[in-house]
């Protein structure tokens, strides 16, 4: 705690004048923090009463304060016999050199700046406190003449008060020149900063595809360019800068630009040009979507206008050809919804017209086995046997055309399907091959889940498993192998057996309707199966594949969309 000069630890009294709450307030703070005796007074009259009756240790002034000044305050302290000996430290901006010349010529003790440090303040406070303790008697000196600005000035303050002003003033110029000091090494950071910002914007604005520039308001003349305005104008940015629209373009052109330009400074907001139209550039005709906004200044008004061009031509080309090609698209879905409706009806009056037939034909079969069977020879018990396995064949093939066109127009419902639960009942449903015929064996792996319709998945199970079947039946040992797995985006799922195989030479032939790789003296079958499978696979999004080699068996792979496709 201070103590005062008689040894007493009581808090040395200290009084503040200011007339800013705030900055007394935390002068107040200050000051309490090392243990003195704080009172404020907000103007200088009251401040002079206070002093009078306080007599406090100290008194901490600022300059411009209401109904007497610091200055003043100041003289009246000094000039009082009973008051003199207390010191006063004036708090200033010191933005005048007169200050210095004031304080001297009203007796200040001491300057503090503002804006000040804590240590700077709680300094000079404990300076001018011990001061006044050493040197109770008033020096007694001559008047000093002092020539400033012109004019001569007679100072009365004492050696010590000159030297604690002269003190003071340097060091507020070496604090001053400690900040601006500071102050141009931040400058120089920033100002490095904003070089450094500078270049990354001019890159950027450089390698922008779109064509940017800036004109000023006045004239519309250009002031910065980028390479793609360059190329778009057609002439070299040294040919630009400083020129107006009038002077590159077209006068249609620039009467048009220049009228953009004027409603954008009038609105002040940013216009967007969908569509504007260049003839006179570098590349012949362009067509531009162009966005033009003002750029502010300091004042109201806007002082340029910032342009961006992006060239559309190609895309506009483009999407004229999309156009074109969705309206031909279209003419072509209807006629292929004309042409599936006819062939929905053409199919089902086809199949109503060859069944009766064929029931005609298969009825009088039946009744010439049964009843005329005994006459008949072996030629003719032979001609009576193919024309009734004929049309079994000719049914099963109509029933297999059915079903293959019912796929064009059969909506695919997709849900997960339990790939394994599924192929595990399709094989359990399998009709034997006969009993002088080996039933093959089946090694079902693992198969992942499917994003389809379960009813059409259940065909494509059906026709490959019928064909592993049908074609491995000769072998002594037949093995069918079931397997799946997920790669990249795709379920794949094989089936693999060791019978007949085919020649891949024939490959472009194997899912064809109607092609087939065996003649019906090796196997029967009515060449849609392989087909049908193909269009239930492609309908869901899908891919089908097979390998084969005669003598040595097939594997058919299908591949499903993860997510359904």
């Amino acid at each position: 705690m201070p103590a005062d000069g008689s040894g007493n630890t009581s808090p040395r009294h200290v009084l503040v004048v200011e007339n800013i709450l705030a900055q007394a307030q935390m002068l107040c703070h200050i000051l309490e923090e090392e243990g003195y005796r704080v009172s404020i007074a907000d103007n200088g009259r009251s401040a002079l009463e206070m002093t009078t009756s306080l007599l406090p240790a100290l008194v901490v002034s600022g300059v411009k304060i209401p109904e007497m000044s610091g200055y003043e305050l100041c003289r009246q302290i000094k000039v009082d016999p009973a008051l003199r000996q207390i010191p006063v430290i004036l708090v200033t901006s010191l933005v005048d050199p007169n200050e210095v010349l004031l304080g001297l010529q009203c007796g200040a003790d001491s300057f503090v700046i503002k804006p000040y440090e804590r240590s700077h303040m709680l300094a000079r406070v404990e300076h001018a406190l011990s001061t006044r303790d050493i040197d109770q008697a008033p020096e007694a000196s001559a008047p000093a003449e002092i020539f400033f600005h012109g004019e001569r000035h007679h100072i009365t303050a004492s050696r010590t008060q000159i030297l604690n002003l002269l003190m003071s003033t340097y060091d507020a110029a070496m604090q001053r020149n400690d900040e601006l000091t500071e102050s141009r090494e931040l400058l120089r950071e920033r100002t490095a900063e904003v070089l450094k910002s500078n270049r990354f914007l001019d890159s950027m604005i450089e390698h922008i595809p779109a064509a940017v520039y800036i004109k000023d308001a006045t004239h519309f003349r250009y002031v910065r360019v980028n390479r793609a305005e360059e190329d778009m104008v057609g002439r070299p940015r040294e040919e630009i800068i400083g020129k107006c629209v009038h002077d590159i373009f077209s006068k249609e052109e620039a009467d048009n630009f220049a009228a953009q330009d004027r409603r954008v400074l009038a609105s002040g907001l940013l216009e967007d040009i969908p569509e504007d139209r260049l003839l006179s550039g570098a590349n012949g005709p362009r067509l531009l979507h162009t966005c033009k906004v003002p750029v502010f200044g300091d004042g109201a008004e806007p002082t340029h206008v910032l342009g961006i061009s992006e060239d559309i031509t190609v895309r506009r080309d483009l999407e004229k050809m999309v156009a074109t090609l969705h309206a031909a698209l279209k003419i072509r879905v209807d006629d292929l919804e004309t042409t599936n409706k006819s062939l929905e009806s053409f199919t089902s009056a086809a199949s109503h017209d060859l069944r009766s037939p064929l029931s005609v034909i298969a009825g009088y079969a039946g009744l010439l086995e049964k009843n005329y069977a005994d006459r008949l020879d072996e030629k003719g018990l032979h001609y009576l046997s193919v024309i009734r396995a004929r049309v079994t064949s000719m049914t099963g093939l109509i029933e297999d055309l059915l079903t293959f066109s019912r796929l064009t127009l059969q909506e695919v419902a997709k849900t997960r399907v339990d790939m394994n639960a599924l192929v595990a009942q399709v094989a359990a449903e399998m009709p034997g091959s006969g009993p002088d015929t080996p039933q093959p064996a089946i090694a079902l792996g693992p198969l992942p889940d499917a994003q389809a319709d379960p009813a059409l998945l259940r065909q494509v199970w059906i026709n490959l498993l019928s064909n592993a079947f049908k074609y491995s039946s000769r072998v002594a040992s037949p093995l069918i192998e079931i397997s799946g797995r997920v790669e990249d985006a795709e379920a794949i799922y094989s089936v693999r057996d060791n019978g007949a195989g085919f020649d891949m030479a024939y490959y472009d032939k194997l899912f064809e309707v109607f092609e087939r790789l065996h003649g019906d003296e090796e196997f029967a079958g009515t060449g849609v199966g392989l087909a049908t499978v193909r269009r239930v696979i492609m309908r869901h999004g899908g891919r089908l594949w097979a390998e084969g080699k005669v003598g040595e068996g097939a594997v058919f792979h299908f591949a499903l969309p993860l997510q359904g496709g």
